[in-house]
């Protein structure tokens, strides 16, 4: 029997500010790696020769994904609360979709008329399946090399609207998960079986598991099982982390470094959000920090293909110390665009557009819900 010792969440907290500051944290990280450590060569030479000091520190930027799972764990459980499946799939197409389409139209633009030496081999008939976010299930390639994080996360929305529509999202449902998903990734991961592996999020599970039971002792209170679980999940993501982390260092970047670093970096990043989460923390709120979370989506959208272009077109006018803070300052501005055009209007209007539909469709095929699929019934 499980003995709750911290206290439930305040009724008064409508929003995490510390969570926003971590998610643009988390994007700006991702953003110096692929500018100044990444193995492109748009500077004139490879990146980490251009940022030779810089790119001692920014190598490590990668970890800004990890940091991404972990947040989405926390966030997407958070927001399944209360919902329907319906209400919860409207929420997050109209969160997802309406950004990511202009992104992808974006990125067809620049790679096929304005940068077709970026095209690396892609087609116009790459475009459409990259508009499901569904194209690496179909064998095709991403437009831009960051979106194959969305497919990951496409994928744990998935999981969640199926436990959704069984009731399956109580507590201890998640603590069940968070044994059961990992061990299978593991399986995987031993028996060689890595297309398994991938389909399953397996070097991935442990980083939303995490999140899921950080949400559960936000809301329902610490207790030793909770956090046993939250701890052997970060052994097995930081084991994942640091291979992934030290064979991307080597094959993207030709940089050598130890997969101790990247595991121990991991181990931070629990921290961290536990730190934002599940203690006093979790009060602190401002709008620059909303304001900043807002930015982190299509600045993670934008920020590479597009990046890339402005250093390759002006590195060899504009000097290098003022072109990457300029094109931080342009992405950043093109995010904040995008966000507050694109971004809130059209993703409330698809959203409502999904529950209008699914309410309609609802109304022509009113199924029986058996009981055990019942979420009210505890």
């Amino acid at each position: 029997m499980q003995r709750h010792v911290a206290a439930k969440r305040p009724e008064k907290v409508a929003r995490l500010g510390l969570l926003d500051g971590l998610r643009i944290t988390a994007a700006l990280t991702v953003v110096f790696y692929h500018y100044t450590a990444w193995g492109h060569s748009h500077w004139g030479t490879k990146a980490p020769d251009a940022w030779p000091i810089l790119s001692e520190i920014t190598r490590y930027g990668s970890i800004g994904v990890q940091l991404f799972f972990l947040i989405s764990g926390f966030v997407i459980l958070m927001s399944v609360q209360g919902k329907s499946v319906l209400q919860f799939v409207a929420s997050r197409a109209g969160r997802l979709y309406p950004a990511y389409w202009l992104a992808v139209l974006a990125a067809a633009v620049l790679t096929f008329i304005l940068w077709p030496e970026a095209s690396d081999g892609r087609t116009t008939g790459d475009i459409l399946p990259n508009l499901t976010m569904m194209q690496t299930a179909m064998d095709v390639r991403d437009l831009d090399g960051v979106y194959w994080t969305l497919w990951a996360e496409l994928r744990f929305y998935f999981l969640l609207g199926i436990m959704l529509a069984l009731g399956w999202t109580k507590s201890h449902h998640i603590m069940l998960l968070s044994v059961l998903w990992p061990a299978v990734g593991l399986y995987f991961k031993f028996t060689g079986a890595t297309t398994s592996m991938e389909w399953v999020l397996g070097q991935y599970s442990s980083l939303f598991c995490i999140g899921m039971l950080l949400f559960v002792i936000y809301t329902e209170g610490s207790s030793l099982t909770r956090w046993l679980l939250i701890g052997v999940n970060t052994l097995i993501a930081s084991y994942h982390t640091g291979l992934k982390g030290a064979f991307d260092s080597s094959y993207l970047s030709g940089l050598e470094v130890p997969a101790w670093h990247f595991a121990l970096l991991c181990t931070l990043c629990v921290a961290v959000v536990a730190l934002c989460t599940v203690t006093p923390l979790n009060r602190v709120y401002s709008r620059w920090l909303v304001f900043a979370g807002s930015l982190t989506y299509p600045l993670y959208l934008i920020h590479e293909l597009w990046g890339w272009w402005i250093i390759e077109s002006l590195h060899l006018k504009i000097n290098q110390y003022i072109l990457l803070p300029l094109t931080i300052a342009i992405v950043l501005l093109v995010a904040y665009l995008i966000s507050r055009f694109v971004e809130k209007p059209a993703g409330l209007l698809l959203r409502n557009r999904i529950l209008a539909a699914g309410g309609k469709l609802g109304q022509r095929i009113a199924l029986p819900v058996p009981s055990w699929a019942r979420s009210d019934i505890p």
